[in-house]
């Protein structure tokens, strides 16, 4: 009896330390509910540390601009991408899109502006790996985001 409840309680253990890194691969702005907050004219450099890893930033619009630009600079050898997600002051969807795909090394730009990105309106920035293999976890991407 001992036996079998070590054994259970060594897979409980193995199941629920190995699902973890399903859902929060290097702990920092893993999830949209945790993203970094990006400010207008606004720069981070960090890294993506395994093929699960990404990393959520967002950006709440307070100013009376309503054109965006967000940036994604892959380091040399490596190619990251991103998407994005647009919602209103009343959190109503607005739109979403996945920036250019340059390759590894280079930069990756969306921008969208206009009615409903003004005063209020809030867009999340998710980047990640483009293939299984894109990561790094010593060499830094670069994002920034620009508005107008």
């Amino acid at each position: 009896m001992i036996k079998k409840v070590m054994t259970l309680g060594a897979i409980v253990s193995a199941l629920t330390f190995g699902s973890q890194a399903a859902f929060a691969s290097d702990g920092w702005a893993d999830t949209r509910e945790t993203a970094q907050v990006i400010h207008a004219g606004g720069s981070f450099f960090q890294t993506i540390s395994d093929s699960t890893d990404v990393d959520w930033y967002v950006f709440r619009n307070d100013s009376d601009k309503s054109n965006w630009v967000f940036e994604l600079q892959s380091p040399a050898g490596i190619n990251y991408d991103y998407d994005w997600i647009a919602f209103g002051p009343n959190g109503e969807y607005i739109l979403s899109g996945t920036a250019g795909d340059l390759g590894p090394g280079e930069i990756d730009a969306a921008s969208a502006g206009g009615i409903g990105f003004g005063k209020g309106a809030t867009v999340y920035f998710k980047v990640r790996g483009h293939a299984s293999q894109d990561f790094d976890s010593r060499h830094i991407y670069a994002v920034y985001l620009s508005t107008w």
